[in-house]
């Protein structure tokens, strides 16, 4: 495992990041979902290692160690990816994010330097979707939307809650389904899992912060993205249901739409892990 690194952006703010290792001008970036730590994708910057593919994740802001930005928007993100790649020496990327890091990655599929995007469970714009956006939600979801319209302090209350018992099963339910007990076996599961349990002990800043991006304008229009789009999606997504994939991938001009009819949030995100890295190694490499 390398080392956590840090990035000085442009207003003075803090950049948090981790690489595989490698050195390359061509990257695949990896944003993750809420509440997950960088170290969350170990499994995945060693397979992109073991395949000669320079991979890093960062800490979108209020993460770790990553400095805060009040009222972020999507875009935000995107900007800091852009100087981050700079610095790097970056000049052909692709992005994949998964749940909440999905959006932040279409954001960088308008980077001249990006060749593709890669979402798992993402969700749709919030103001195209409008009340659409909560159908067939879990209800622990939909209490923290609510927290987070009334007052982000009660939904930082509430995720605080989570670290009194087993932050992992508070994130994927006492109830397992037959395919996530499979993804359970594996493991990116425990790695994911064991990282956001990190992230709660290091503090509450990416609570304002993310949902500010879930929640407010993009700050661009995903029908702008022109670039290929691959979208991951779950027919038992509780988390992120169906219409935010197809409303994706019914409106962004470039976009595959794979639906996996019986798996959740995560089980999308560990059981099709090979066959989606696989599917960013191509976009990357053959452009």
């Amino acid at each position: 495992m390398t080392l956590r690194q840090n990035f000085a952006l442009s207003d003075g703010r803090n950049l948090e990041y981790l690489t595989n290792g490698l050195k390359s001008d061509t990257a695949i970036i990896l944003h993750a979902g809420t509440t997950q730590d960088i170290t969350g994708w170990q499994t995945w910057l060693d397979y992109f290692a073991k395949h000669g593919i320079f991979a890093l994740s960062f800490g979108r802001s209020g993460y770790a160690k990553s400095t805060k930005m009040p009222c972020r928007i999507t875009i935000d993100v995107a900007h800091d990816v852009a100087e981050l790649s700079t610095h790097l020496g970056i000049k052909k990327f692709v992005n994949i994010g998964l749940s909440g890091g999905g959006q932040h990655a279409i954001a960088t599929g308008l980077d001249p330097r990006s060749v593709g995007v890669v979402t798992m469970g993402s969700l749709a714009p919030y103001e195209e979707l409008r009340q659409d956006f909560y159908n067939g939600m879990q209800q622990a979801d939909l209490d923290e939307y609510a927290d987070a319209l009334k007052d982000i302090n009660l939904l930082v209350k509430r995720f605080q809650k989570w670290t009194e018992g087993d932050v992992g099963e508070s994130i994927t339910g006492a109830e397992l389904s037959e395919r996530d007990k499979l993804a359970a076996t594996k493991p990116t599961w425990k790695v994911a899992l064991d990282s956001c349990a990190f992230t709660m002990k290091q503090g509450w800043d990416w609570v304002a912060d993310d949902y500010s991006s879930y929640l407010k304008p993009w700050g661009f229009d995903p029908r702008n993205v022109k670039v290929p789009t691959i979208i991951w999606q779950g027919g038992l997504d509780v988390n992120v249901p169906i219409q935010h994939g197809r409303w994706l991938a019914a409106n962004m001009p470039n976009s595959k739409l794979e639906l996996r009819e019986n798996e959740s949030h995560l089980g999308t995100f560990v059981n099709y892990e090979e066959e989606i890295m696989q599917g960013a190694i191509a976009l990357l490499t053959s452009s």
